[in-house]
């Protein structure tokens, strides 16, 4: 009767003693705090409030990660008036099945126990993780307001360093490291692009680069007779940001390409006495195999070279060779040692292991991405094929989603501090400075992510 009265008061409420505190429970749980913690369960529960309860220690553990957020061992152990040691048994049995994840979730300045590194590890219920994930992410979105695009484009000057120009060989080195892959006009990298990011930069310094092995290029596109796409990659990374390469269907290219696999790097000269014919065509066909991305050179000097033609004033002019060459089959564009691109970047790299590459490739040049950013990269699969990897890093918490940019889409992704920075522009309209790009410049969005800012006299529109 008295059970009965207190129930109707308390709702089915017990009052238990854990160590010098008293604790309400329900009353269904007395069975599972005796046989967890050795606590006498109240008088007068009913017989069907006490039977026996298996892993009576791991439920009131999960029962306590899923109404806390990332807590220690010690802070259950403490709650429960028990030793540290069978909590942690129970913190192990829980996140074997899945149902605790262990990790550093919280801010180092709410953890206590910073000295011992296992002590720093805190454990959350994962059906709580995934929500506070998810509502972070949705307070994260909320704080982001789109910025205009001429925003976007001052951003992008100062995100690629274009206001401070950089020097020597390391200075180009951390422009290739941020630009690999973008496939740009042979022309506007030597007489725009690079020029605008290093100061005094002298076509010279790409060769010494090549053949100290740090960097490689690739011909993704030919222009005309005398200009073509390239590409620039760092050595280290070029084989996850390769492109795949088209089939090879003419017979003399494929007998250059089979000699450069047997026999390595070879002068022009060379693949002219082992393949045979008429020296032009045999050039021609090597220059097809460059715009098809299978060889390479160890140097940019060919690239240079045909660009500047046969004639000797544009070499003279342009800086080109110091010396008057003694070799017989001297061609416009056969300078240099070729070779098969594949057999200098290294080994083949996974679907999955590309995209991801190229995804953190575009974050590193752009610093936001969005669907006309990966459009106008010309990158297989398109925004489709790059958008579950920013989703799946966006989870991870490495980018951020959000509307950044007016216009482009509600799916752009953000590197870390990118977006503050975006938002930080303040572009001057009546600023009388002005920045001069070439209008291929990966710096440079109007024609490619951004459509041209419209006039009022189409005229002088650009």
């Amino acid at each position: 009767h008295e059970y009965r009265h207190r129930s109707s008061q308390e709702g089915a409420r017990s009052r238990i003693r854990i160590g010098d505190q008293v604790r309400f429970i329900a009353a269904e749980d007395g069975g599972r705090y005796r046989d967890a913690l050795g606590v006498v369960p109240p008088l007068g529960l009913p017989e069907a409030f006490l039977g026996s309860v298996t892993d009576a220690l791991a439920d009131l553990v999960a029962r306590y990660a899923r109404t806390h957020g990332p807590f220690h061992a010690e802070d259950v152990a403490s709650r429960l008036g028990t030793g540290i040691g069978p909590i942690r048994t129970a913190l192990a049995q829980l996140s074997a099945a899945n149902r605790l994840l262990e990790g550093e979730f919280l801010p180092r300045s709410l953890v206590r126990h910073a000295h011992d590194a296992t002590q720093r590890r805190e454990s959350c219920d994962s059906g709580l993780l995934k929500t506070l994930k998810r509502r972070s992410l949705a307070a994260l979105r909320k704080h982001v307001e789109p910025v205009e695009q001429q925003a976007f484009a001052s951003f992008l000057v100062q995100w690629q360093q274009l206001n401070r120009k950089r020097r020597g060989l390391d200075g180009l080195l951390d422009v290739i490291e941020q630009l690999q892959g973008a496939a740009l006009p042979a022309s506007d990298w030597h007489r725009r692009i690079l020029p605008a990011r290093i100061e005094q930069f002298q076509p010279a310094m790409l060769d010494e680069l090549c053949v100290a092995g740090e960097i490689l290029w690739l011909g993704r596109e030919s222009l005309g007779p005398s200009d073509g796409r390239v590409a620039l990659y760092l050595t280290d990374t070029a084989a996850q940001l390769l492109p795949d390469l088209p089939e090879i269907d003419d017979e003399l290219e494929r007998q250059i390409e089979s000699l450069l696999a047997d026999r390595g790097a070879l002068l022009f000269d060379e693949l002219v006495q082992a393949v045979g014919g008429f020296p032009n065509d045999l050039l021609d066909a090597l220059w097809r195999l460059v715009w098809a991305g299978h060889v390479t050179n160890d140097t940019l000097a060919p690239l240079r070279s045909l660009l500047a033609g046969a004639e000797k004033s544009n070499s003279k002019r342009r800086g080109g060779s110091r010396f008057r060459s003694r070799r017989r089959t001297r061609l416009p564009g056969s300078e240099g040692r070729w070779s098969l691109l594949r057999s200098r970047s290294g080994a083949a790299v996974s679907a999955t292991e590309r995209q991801t590459a190229t995804a953190m490739q575009l974050l590193e040049r752009y610093g936001v991405v969005t669907r006309e950013i990966v459009a106008s990269e010309g990158i297989a699969g398109r925004f489709a094929g790059m958008y579950p990897i920013y989703k799946a890093m966006e989870e991870a918490g490495r980018v951020r989603r959000g509307y950044f940019i007016a216009g482009q889409g509600a799916a752009q992704f953000a590197a870390p501090g990118a977006e503050d920075r975006l938002r930080d522009q303040q572009p001057e309209a009546d600023s009388d400075q002005a920045l001069v790009l070439a209008a291929t410049d990966p710096a440079n969005p109007y024609g490619a992510a951004l459509k041209w800012p419209e006039t009022a006299d189409e005229a002088s529109r650009p």
